[in-house]
């Protein structure tokens, strides 16, 4: 009796902890699962979302770009006085034109009364969705199988409006963006929206709905949408029911356009990985526990047998131990991060191999020296100072918080590094574990999207928002040296349209690069050029003591560009225009400079193509003929 009572309270022991442990178990899992997703999802929704938004600035930039160009205000001004204009209106069409190859699908020109002037390409004008956005000039994106941006920018002349342009351009990437989802599973989603009403709102399609959203509502149920938040201004990672009912997890965030964006998928794929280990671990369990009953009832047999069953239970839980000790010491060993174990005084006592191929040395040559003989020397003390002030205090400037430092290879090379430090207790001793992870790709490509907002992407030159910031800096270092001056040229290469109509778009393309090489292999180092776009180039020459030396260039810039160019077994020859404005002489700021240089290039064009034309005060600008 009292060995059944023994047996019968054993077992329930057992199971009663079986059954907490597989609940903990879960729990954990569970947890864990979910801070995974929901990392991985906010930082994805970032990516996207920096991405989204770049694009369509750079689209809207080049919209506002056009509408600045002087050549188009002249001809609208000699529109607006209502006389007879057939040749304005000519180049006017010849001008816009020209903006479908740079990614445009439409655009029209209309005067100051609103009266449509020109038009080229075909508009979508009854799209099956349309979202206005907030930007400087009136915009939106619409849905006709593709994402298009609509845009209409005003032209001024000295504070005048004297028309507007009105553009359409189609945005393939965006739209691939929202059905590029296949990393996030079968569920996965991405979906842009943006406010129809107070209560509802209108979604472009996405993997899991091809077709737009009309009047979705933001609540359901009583509860809010995850793009309920992200239309109200806010950025995080939620747990809620999407618009099918569903329960997801979903990260959102809002796009500075008036839009918002959720990237999403539902919680049954994020537990099917967990229910498919348990799957096998509760038969596993449920089998323990009969064990462990069989093994209770086995208590009152003699002494001897109860030892070698208490034996091999211990056996058995050291190689279970001995697993997972080589577990944990396989992901140490394989993580791609740095992993570095250190001491109160910040002294190396062990490191993983990926230090090895990082700092280009062995763990046995950093184990034992100060963590900071792996920082560049100008890092070094910063950091000393804050491993070895209190750690008991939990500095934020460097405990839990990651900290971007320059690291020193072995050979001396710097690069460049994201540091993580975290404080461990290992019985009576305080260490402190170092992660440290190289950045250095990831700061390369944030360098090559700066490279990519600042120059234009077929010549590789500076586009006109990088030129214009050297311009400035190079008129102030003029006003604070006396004598000095800057040249601006304005160069248009002469028949470059029949180049185009003869040979195809690619070679008119390498016809552009060949031309830029030549343009910068004339000029010094400290000049500047940059693509207009067609096939204009502005060159700003800084330091100039005399009005004859940007004459001097211009000369040698029409006899580099006029000589013949071999491309596909053609043998291509074209001349060029250029006009001259000189600062302070033709202008105070660089609008003024690029107005006059312009008007200074299309008086060479009309005189005798293939030369240059200096500004001439009396020369009325294009915008005044």
């Amino acid at each position: 009796m009292q060995a059944r009572r023994i047996t019968y309270l054993g077992a329930l022991i057992l199971i009663a902890l079986t059954v907490v442990t597989g609940v903990v178990v879960f729990a954990i899992m569970r947890r864990q699962a979910e801070a995974t997703l929901s990392t991985s999802l906010q930082l994805s929704l970032q990516s996207r979302a920096r991405l989204f938004q770049a694009k369509l600035d750079n689209r809207l930039h080049d919209v506002t770009t056009i509408a600045t160009r002087p050549f188009l205000v002249q001809q609208l001004k000699q529109i607006n006085t209502g006389e007879p204009a057939p040749k304005a209106k000519f180049y006017l069409q010849r001008g816009i034109g020209s903006f479908l190859k740079t990614g445009f699908s439409a655009l029209e020109i209309y005067d100051a009364q609103g009266r449509k002037i020109v038009r080229a390409g075909e508009f979508v004008e009854r799209p099956k969705l349309r979202i206005p956005l907030h930007t400087r000039v009136p915009a939106a994106l619409f849905w006709d199988d593709g994402i298009f941006l609509s845009a209409r920018a005003p032209l001024h002349d000295k504070g005048r409006t004297v028309g507007f342009i009105r553009a359409q351009a189609r945005l393939p990437s965006l739209r691939k963006m929202l059905f590029d989802v296949d990393s996030l599973g079968d569920t996965g989603e991405l979906v842009v929206c943006g406010p129809e009403t107070t209560h509802t709102m209108q979604c472009f399609p996405s993997m899991l709905h091809p077709e737009p959203f009309q009047g979705l509502r933001r609540v359901i149920n009583g509860r809010s949408l995850p793009m309920t938040h992200a239309l109200a201004g806010q950025a995080g990672v939620i747990q809620a029911d999407d618009y099918r009912g569903h329960g997801v997890v979903a990260a959102y965030t809002p796009l500075s356009t008036n839009l918002g964006m959720v990237l999403k998928t539902d919680q049954s794929e994020l537990f099917q990985p967990i229910r498919h280990q348990l799957s096998y671990v509760l038969p596993t369990l449920a089998l323990l526990v009969l064990l462990g009953v069989l093994l209770l009832r086995w208590l009152v047999t003699p002494l001897v047998r109860r030892v070698v069953t208490s034996e091999r239970e211990m056996r058995e839980a050291n190689i279970l131990l001995a697993e997972k000790e080589a577990r944990i010491r396989t992901i140490f060993e394989n993580v791609d991060d740095g992993i570095l174990v250190l001491n109160r005084q910040g002294t190396i006592e062990s490191a993983n191999p990926a230090i090895e191929w990082i700092f280009g040395c062995s763990t046995e040559e950093v184990v034992g020296h100060d963590f900071t003989t792996l920082l560049a020397e100008r890092d070094r003390a910063d950091i000393e100072r804050l491993i070895h002030r209190d750690m008991d205090q939990r500095n934020p400037a460097i405990i839990g918080a990651a900290k971007e430092v320059t690291a020193a290879r072995k050979d001396g090379s710097p690069f460049p590094s994201e540091l993580r430090i975290t404080q461990m207790n290992l019985g009576d001793e305080h260490l402190l574990i170092a992660i440290m992870r190289d950045i250095t790709q990831r700061k390369l490509a944030e360098e090559r999207v700066v490279h990519l907002a600042t120059h234009d992407s077929l010549t590789d030159l500076p586009n006109r928002h990088l030129l214009q910031d050297r311009v400035k800096q190079a008129i102030s270092h003029a006003e604070r040296n006396e004598g000095t001056k800057v040249a601006l040229l304005f160069i248009d290469l002469d028949g470059f349209k029949g180049v185009n109509d003869a040979h195809g778009h690619d070679v008119g393309d390498r016809l552009l690069v060949k031309a830029a090489k030549r343009i910068r292999s004339v000029l010094r180092s400290e000049d500047t050029t940059a693509r207009q776009g067609g096939d204009e180039f502005i060159v700003a020459l800084p330091n100039v003591k005399q009005d004859s030396g940007a004459e001097v260039v211009a000369q040698k810039l029409l006899d580099a560009l006029s000589a013949p160019y071999r491309i596909n077994d053609h043998e291509i020859r074209i001349s060029a225009s250029i006009g001259i404005a000189l600062y302070p002489d033709d202008g105070a700021d660089m609008e003024m400079l690029l107005a006059r240089s312009d008007a200074a290039m299309y008086a060479a064009k009309m005189a005798d193509r293939g030369t240059y034309r200096r500004c001439d005060p009396q020369m009325r600008l294009p915008a005044e003929s």
